[in-house]
């Protein structure tokens, strides 16, 4: 059952949504003001958060940015605030989407939907690392890289297979599929080293062993 943190000063509006979300399959978890909706969240993880800007005491854009640092949940924004600029903000602020108010309790829970099913294409291995799948990105702590899609299937089958050695040769039929030189490879790992290399104190590092190919290695397992 999907775990749902509404935040929203509004007690008609915070009980209207509740009810509907509940009545949808949800759990839902409330909080009435900013400091409420830190406390779950460091209390608590949550599949996706709803949240009201205009709270009485904190900055919903900041309390946006705040939560980006505790969690990876889509966050989507309720606002009166319908200009452009806003819409902006609350997106480049850590929103994943916007809607402005009034609104169906309808599409409220379609959007919600949409977000959670957008969420499974993301694995989250720790708090500071998480991979987006659908766009391609790796976030470490707080800065991102983004893959061509031929460097993103490489970087999986490292990370995903740490300590396992791979030969050019089994790299090229996994992700080429037999379809390009061998001399691509090390001009592809090169690259990809490159775009890891600010994540390598947290995620790994890539070596390269005579003979047996190329290998995975995690700050763990090189210890």
């Amino acid at each position: 059952m999907p775990e749902i943190l509404l935040i929203d000063d509004n007690e008609e509006i915070l009980t209207a949504n509740s009810a509907y979300l509940t009545a949808q399959g949800f759990a839902v978890s409330c909080a009435d003001t900013g400091v409420k909706a830190i406390s779950l969240l460091n209390a608590n993880r949550y599949d996706c958060i709803v949240l009201d800007i205009l709270l009485p005491d904190l900055d919903g854009f900041a309390l946006c940015k705040a939560a980006r640092t505790v969690t990876h949940a889509p966050i989507l924004i309720l606002s009166c605030l319908d200009a452009p600029d806003d819409k902006v903000i609350g997106l480049a602020t850590g929103g994943d989407d916007y809607m402005t108010k009034p609104y169906s309790l309808k599409e409220l829970a379609a959007r919600i939907r949409a977000l959670l099913r957008r969420g499974e294409g993301k694995v989250v291995p720790s708090g500071d690392v998480y991979i987006d799948r659908d766009n391609r990105i790796l976030h470490v702590c707080g800065k991102n890289t983004l893959f061509s899609e031929k460097e993103f299937n490489l970087f999986l089958l490292f990370y995903e297979n740490p300590g396992t050695f791979f030969t050019k040769e089994a790299i090229r039929e996994r992700i080429w599929g037999n379809g390009t030189e061998l001399g691509n490879i090390a001009v592809m790992v090169l690259r990809l080293r490159r775009k890891i290399t600010f994540a390598e104190p947290v995620i790994g590092v890539i070596e390269t062993h005579y003979k047996t190919g190329y290998c995975f290695i995690p700050p763990d397992l090189g210890a």
